[in-house]
C-alpha cells in the first residue's frame, strides 16, 4: 500500500521554518573580525536539511504531553524549539567535520559545496566547534529553559550521546575500522553510536522536558534506536541505488571506501529485509501510546521511504 506523506512533508518543511527563524534570531551576531566564521556557520546551519531530528524532539514532546493529559502550552513548546535547535547545531557541527579531508573528505553536502569547499578548512573546523559550544549555550541558558534540574539532565544527556560514549566514539570507530573486521556485531556498534546516539538523545531530552515516566522514556528510547537503524540502512541502500542530484552529496563512496555497513557486509537484498526489520520493531515500541503516536509512526515509515 502506498502511503501519503504530502502532510508529513508539509510538516517538516514547517518545522524547519521554525527552527531556522529561532536559530537566526538567537545566533550570536557576527563582528568585524569573526565575520566569516558567522557565514560559515549560516551556510552550513540554515535553509538545509530536512531537521528531522528536530521534528523528533518536539514530536516526542507532544506524543508525552498528551498522553500524559500535560497542557502543551507555548512556553512547552518554546523550550523544545531550544532543545531541537541545539540538537541541530550539534548535528550540523558533526557533518561539517566528516566532510573534512581528514574524515570522509566529501565536497557537497545537501546539495551544495561542503563548507570546507566553500570557505576553507580550518573555518570548517571552527564553525563546528562554535556550533557544538553553541548548542551547550543553548540548553545550559536559563533564559531557555528555567528549571535547573533539566538544564542540568539535558546537558549530561547530550554530552554521553555525543562524546567519547556516542557519536565521537562511533566515528572513531569508523576511521579505525579495517576490512577484515567486517561483521555484524561491529557495524552495529558503530551505528549505534555514530548516528543511533544522537537521535535517542532527541526523545530522552523532550522526555526529560516533558516529564516522562520511566516507561515512556524507555519505550520512546527503543522506538529511536531501532529508528536509528532503520534511518542509517537507508541512508545506506541511497548510496547505492539513487543519484547525486537527488541525494544532494556523492553516491557510491560505501563501496568504494569499504565504509562499515551492512549494505557491504550483507548486500542490498538482505540489508532492505533488516531495514525493514527494524522499522517493524520501531512502530512497535509505540504500542504503549496509541493514537498519540501516529505522527511518529509515519515519520518512521517516511524514514524508510525518503528518496534522499
Amino acid at each position: 500500500m502506498t502511503i501519503n506523506f504530502k502532510n508529513l512533508e508539509n510538516e517538516l518543511v514547517k518545522n524547519s521554518q521554525i527552527i531556522d527563524d529561532f536559530i537566526e534570531y538567537n545566533l550570536p551576531k557576527a563582528e568585524s573580525l569573526n565575520n566569516k566564521l558567522s557565514q560559515a556557520i549560516k551556510y552550513s546551519l540554515i535553509g538545509s536539511g530536512k531537521k528531522i531530528r528536530s521534528y523528533l524532539v518536539i514530536e516526542s514532546g507532544k506524543v508525552i504531553s498528551h498522553l500524559n493529559n500535560s497542557n502543551f502550552d507555548e512556553k512547552k513548546n518554546k523550550e523544545l524549539v531550544v532543545i531541537a535547535s541545539a540538537i541541530e547545531a550539534i548535528h550540523t557541527y558533526s557533518l561539517i567535520h566528516d566532510d573534512l579531508p581528514s574524515m570522509d573528505d566529501s565536497d557537497i553536502r545537501r546539495g551544495k559545496k561542503s563548507t570546507h569547499i566553500k570557505f576553507d578548512e580550518a573555518t570548517a573546523v571552527l564553525a563546528g566547534d562554535a556550533l557544538q559550544s553553541w548548542g551547550f549555550e543553548l540548553i545550559s541558558n536559563p533564559k531557555s529553559l528555567e528549571d535547573s534540574r533539566k538544564i542540568s539532565k539535558a546537558v549530561f544527556e547530550l554530552s554521553k550521546a555525543i562524546g567519547f560514549s556516542g557519536m565521537v566514539g562511533g566515528q572513531q570507530g569508523d576511521i579505525d575500522f579495517t576490512h577484515k573486521d567486517l561483521n555484524e556485531d561491529n557495524i552495529f556498534w558503530i551505528q549505534q553510536k555514530k548516528t543511533g546516539a544522537l537521535l535517542e538523545c532527541c526523545v530522552t531530552l523532550s522526555c526529560i522536558i516533558c516529564d516522562a515516566t520511566d516507561s515512556q522514556l524507555s519505550k520512546l528510547r527503543e522506538f529511536s534506536r531501532f529508528l536509528g537503524l532503520a534511518f542509517q540502512l537507508k541512508d545506506d541502500l541511497l548510496d547505492l541505488q539513487s543519484n547525486l542530484k537527488s541525494l544532494g552529496k556523492p553516491i557510491h563512496q560505501d563501496k568504494l571506501n569499504e565504509t562499515p555497513n551492512f549494505v557491504n557486509l550483507f548486500g542490498e537484498k538482505k540489508s532492505t529485509k533488516k531495514m525493514e526489520y527494524y522499522l517493524e520493531e520501531s512502530i512497535k515500541s509505540l504500542n504503549i501510546f496509541g493514537n498519540h503516536s501516529k505522527n511518529l509512526v509515519l515519520l518512521a515509515k517516511y524514514v524508510v521511504n525518503r528518496s534522499f
